[in-house]
């Protein structure tokens, strides 16, 4: 009766792990030493017990841990930091784009990054535009009035 109790004990701990954590690991160590607490009463030896604790814990943790994480980030924003981050924002020109492929400056974020447009066209100062993509550490941008550049692999309508 004194290993049923250990395990309890055990399994409670490794619950409060998990509740202070949230990382899906704690909580099948805690469903293992309830498992191995069951054993227990069986009059199992403690190394079946510790077995017990170790199988349900491992494979809980490689099997059903990825599929309880995905289904806790379905529906939720990727999170993007950095200048990734900034695609599809609006920003204002504050150098222009010119023809010859030379890269303006917007004002975005509080900072000014070099820009390019989408296909390569002039741009003056003070026009507002969309950051569209992302290429090494220049922003590329397409004029705010205008709808997105058609890719040749999609017909235009």
């Amino acid at each position: 009766m004194t290993a049923f109790w250990f395990w309890i004990i055990v399994a409670v701990a490794f619950a409060i792990a998990e509740v202070m954590t949230v990382a899906f690991f704690a909580v099948f160590l805690s469903l293992g030493a309830l498992a191995a607490a069951v054993v227990s009463l069986l009059g199992f030896s403690l190394l079946v017990q510790a077995i017990v604790l170790g199988v349900i814990g491992v494979v809980g943790i490689f099997a059903a841990r990825p599929f309880l994480v995905e289904r806790l980030h379905i529906g939720r924003r990727r999170l993007e930091s950095g200048a990734q981050s900034m695609v599809g924002q609006r920003a204002v020109l504050t150098d222009p784009i010119l023809a010859s492929g030379q890269p303006g400056h917007v004002k975005i974020a509080g900072e000014l990054w070099p820009a390019i447009t989408e296909d390569g066209s002039p741009l003056p100062v003070a026009t507002p535009v969309i950051v569209t993509d992302l290429r090494s550490t220049v922003l590329v941008v397409r004029a705010a009035s205008l709808p997105p550049a058609s890719s040749p692999s999609m017909p235009s309508v």
